[in-house]
């Protein structure tokens, strides 16, 4: 008995020990003095990180639907030491998160100063089809590059992207939180040692999509100075709704709204669970809304004019035009994006599911086509069909050709139009990427190309994978790359053992772009004559 309890004292003492051996770190900023920790990077290098920052006030309660309220100074020392609480959402059918979700984390190398030369910042904005997932990221191989990262919480669903059509609530919520946070960056960085002069904001599918919305919003103006959007643009079909009240008003009344009035729809909804308002959401789509093969229920929309507005014109006038923020602008997408919808499980995998996309094809792709009539999405969405598969019916055979006419339908023509308006339009570097690396990590190793999302997998990879292995290599050469871009807006400003070659500007006489797979290679004119083909068919 002596002994067991000799032993439960040492375990209490090294639980002690280990303990006291964390390493805190304070840093002052504008709204009061916060502690985060000291810890390590994946490759042993001292890392600072301050988790669950709150960067605006609570949107609860008359704050539920409003825009973001500057976080007021508090008093005393805040801890931030973990990861906030993520915003509302459901997981596996689950309701999880809490609507005071309004955080950020900042990781760095060493320790946070402000003495020295002040570094490079890249701002992550995450994922999930505006309606899921968190600031959670691994920081550990930017932080190697001599980068300070932060990443971000926003608004996510109905709460981020409400919108009655006018100015009671005009929407893109979350979109405005992202500006929110970058404001706080503005303010705060240099406590950390970061520039924020240097701040390129970075994000991936929706969160890339996010990135064109900031490019193209007058609100973000002056708060980055280099954009990289990966997966994502806001001319993406499932990236912005066209008919935003309709389904906030239809989505109410699956919920048992009676009201007449845009007060009204907002009294419902503030009144409402927040448990409830992400329960069965496909209710607010309309009939042509559900037949889309991929759609993003709550998502940006045009606002009215008004103070405070992020984005008061259709997205692609202002591509069109060239009226957006002109700076050095890195953008890319992986060679199958919906590769995922033609796999077993997928949307478009079985006989009758192919059969029915050959018979109603043009309703089912119209409904997503950027064309300003029914006549014309028909008309459009028939032509595509034309294109991509010669005329003949589509059959499971077509299944690679199906994968590639719906990322490009999806993903890639968005981007590409994005790229090719920034090279037309700014005198700043545009880089353009394809990732097509197939490897251990990706969604289907072995398979005919790169899913959505699998550069992610590389790129926040683990220290589980072996970065001598084509995937490690893979890994540093993105990270290399996009880090160097923030710094140098040149991802490839000499060759090295890691870097093997040149990623050229891309201009019009010239439009090249990195194939990311192994070896790099540089090549012209990405996916052509499909881009020739979307592009002379949308606006």
């Amino acid at each position: 008995m002596a002994t067991l309890r000799f032993v439960a004292v040492l375990q209490l003492c090294l639980i002690t020990v280990a303990l006291s051996a964390e390493e805190y770190v304070t840093v002052d900023i504008e709204e009061g003095t916060l502690r985060g920790r000291m810890s390590e990077t994946y490759t042993g290098k001292p890392m600072f990180r301050f988790e669950g920052i709150p960067y605006a006030e609570p949107p609860v309660g008359d704050l539920r639907f409003q825009p973001p309220v500057k976080k007021s100074a508090w008093t005393g020392v805040k801890d931030a030491l973990a990861a906030g609480e993520r915003c509302p959402q459901y997981s596996s059918g689950e309701a999880i998160g809490g609507e005071d979700c309004l955080f950020l984390d900042v990781f760095g190398p060493g320790t946070p100063t402000r003495n020295g030369t002040l570094k490079n910042v890249i701002f992550y904005i995450h994922g999930g089809c505006f309606t899921q997932r968190s600031s959670t990221a691994r920081p550990h191989y930017y932080v190697d590059q001599d980068v300070i990262i932060v990443t971000i919480n926003y608004r996510l669903g109905l709460l981020g992207f409400l919108s009655t059509g006018d100015e009671v609530v005009p929407g893109n919520m979350g979109l405005k939180d992202q500006t929110e946070a970058l404001r706080w960056v503005q303010r705060n960085i240099e406590a950390f040692g970061g520039d924020p002069q240097k701040i390129t904001i970075l994000g991936q599918s929706a969160g890339g999509a996010s990135v064109h919305y900031h490019v193209l919003s007058p609100l973000s103006k002056g708060l980055f100075k280099s954009a990289i959007a990966m997966s994502g643009s806001a001319l993406n079909p499932w990236a912005f709704t066209r008919n935003a009240s309709d389904r906030a008003v239809r989505y109410a009344k699956h919920l048992g709204y009676t009201g007449k009035s845009s007060t009204d729809l907002l009294n419902f909804f503030k009144s409402a669970n927040v448990t409830i308002l992400g329960t069965d959401k496909n209710s607010a789509l309309s009939e042509e809304d559900k037949l889309s093969l991929f759609t993003c229920v709550w998502s940006p929309t045009v606002e009215p004019q008004h103070d405070g507005a992020f984005l008061a014109e259709l997205p692609w006038t202002l591509v069109a035009e060239g009226r957006y923020n002109l700076i050095p602008f890195m953008a890319g997408n992986n060679d199958l994006e919906q590769l995922k919808q033609t796999q077993r499980g997928g949307i478009l995998s079985t006989g009758s599911q192919i059969s029915n996309l050959n018979k109603n094809f043009d309703e089912i792709v119209g409904c997503d086509l950027r064309l300003p009539t029914r006549e014309e999405r028909l008309e459009g969405a028939a032509s595509v069909k034309e294109f991509y598969y010669n005329g003949s019916d589509i059959t499971l055979t077509d299944n690679y050709t199906t994968a590639l006419f719906d990322s490009h339908l999806f993903f890639v023509e968005g981007l590409d139009a994005a790229v090719k308006s920034m090279a037309n339009y700014s005198s700043k570097p545009v880089f353009q990427y394809l990732f097509s690396f197939v490897g251990p990590l990706s969604a289907y190793p072995g398979g005919p190309g790169a899913a959505h999302s699998d550069q992610v997998q590389y790129m926040h990879a683990s220290n589980s994978l072996d970065p001598d292995s084509d995937g490690g290599i893979i890994r540093a050469q993105m990270i290399t790359m996009f880090t160097n871009f923030a710094k140098y807006d040149n991802p490839t400003p000499e060759l090295t053992s890691t870097l093997t070659e040149t990623w050229k500007e891309y201009d019009k006489s010239s439009p090249y772009y990195l194939e990311i797979t192994r070896p790099l290679r540089l090549r012209t004119n990405v996916f052509e004559p499909y881009m020739t083909f979307w592009h002379n068919l949308l606006p």
